[in-house]
């Protein structure tokens, strides 16, 4: 809908209500036009349409346009009125953007109050009330009479097929988690009845895993002997209870001494000479540390050797004193079956 109009600006009364005429004689010559478009001029309730107002006024007037401040009118404003502005040479031309919304039926009217128009003195006023907007029903012609379909069969609900096999899942889940945790008890219980490793032999796997790895040939001679003694250390330690990791030389070879299986000697030589090494920067040669790792090997072979004699004799004593106490045993029961 386009409406056009072309207005000339009129007297404005003061407050006594007497006339005064508008700025200078030349006022009636100052034309304002103005024009509106509603688009699309036809919606459905709750669709958006847009008014387009465009005024042109001289140069230096001002245009006060207005807005929808109800907001449960029939038609309510979406955003607030968008205005544009162009200059020309003996003027000014200002569009007025209203982005709406209807909601009843029918043609309305927008409900916008006037646009005014001030020059100076003189102010007029620009009709709006004529834009208007066409609302079509989407409801069928007769709502009355409508029939609606019958209601249509009911229909099984379709299961997914992880709803009906989420029992056996869950059931393999458990049975998944309880053999997981057979097994672990499993490897918990071997590892704790293992029977331990002999002393002798982890000192024998480590001599021979420490020759493996060929310090000598690489030139860590002092590394080789130093790492040959902490075997040579460790087994004592667990062999002989007094002897402690955290002795010194002095102190190990202080509570070794008592006891006959340690060679005194060969021990004090090897850990004398170890302690120059590591502690008194001393080079060693190949050869050398070779022999130092050797000695410290004969001397876990010695002390082992003397612990199997040991045990051997206090097994062998043991069993005697066993022997000697049930053919004791014998002879008094003898002696006592004679007496009867």
């Amino acid at each position: 809908m386009l409406v056009a109009a072309c207005l000339s600006l009129p007297h404005r009364a003061d407050s006594q209500g007497k006339g005064v005429r508008a700025d200078s004689g030349n006022a009636a010559d100052r034309k304002v036009r103005a024009g509106l478009l509603v688009r699309p001029d036809t919606v459905n309730v709750g669709d958006h349409f847009e008014l387009i107002v465009k005024v042109v006024v001289p140069s230096g007037a001002r245009i006060e346009w207005p807005t929808i401040e109800d907001t449960a009118a029939l038609v309510v404003m979406r955003s607030p009125v968008r205005i544009d502005a162009t200059e020309l040479p003996d003027g000014r031309t200002e569009t007025a953007s209203y982005a709406l919304t209807a909601w009843d039926i029918g043609s309305l009217p927008i409900g916008l109050p006037d646009a005014i128009v001030r020059f100076g003195g003189t102010m007029m006023h620009v009709p709006l009330a004529t834009a208007r907007i066409v609302v079509q029903t989407v409801l069928p012609g007769d709502t009355t009479l409508h029939k609606p379909k019958p209601a249509k069969e009911l229909f099984p609900r379709v299961v997914p097929w992880w709803e009906q096999w989420w029992p056996v899942f869950v059931v393999l889940a458990a049975l998944a988690l309880l053999w997981w945790l057979y097994r672990r008890r499993r490897r918990y219980v071997a590892v704790r009845s293992a029977k331990p490793i002999d002393v002798y032999a982890r000192a024998m796997h480590d001599f021979d895993r420490l020759h493996a790895l060929a310090l000598v040939d690489a030139g860590e001679g002092g590394r080789y002997v130093a790492l040959a003694v902490e075997v040579l250390r460790s087994y004592l330690a667990a062999r002989i209870p007094v002897a402690q990791l955290s002795h010194t030389t002095a102190e190990l070879l202080q509570v070794t001494s008592t006891d006959a299986r340690v060679p005194a000697a060969l021990l004090a030589s090897v850990l004398g000479q170890s302690d120059a090494v590591k502690f008194g920067q001393h080079a060693v040669l190949g050869a050398d540390a070779r022999a130092l790792a050797a000695q410290a090997r004969a001397i876990v072979d010695a002390i082992e050797q003397a612990d199997l004699a040991k045990r051997a004799a206090e097994d062998a004593e043991r069993k005697a004193k066993v022997l000697a106490e049930q053919e004791e045993d014998d002879n008094a029961n003898e002696t006592a079956r004679r007496r009867s």
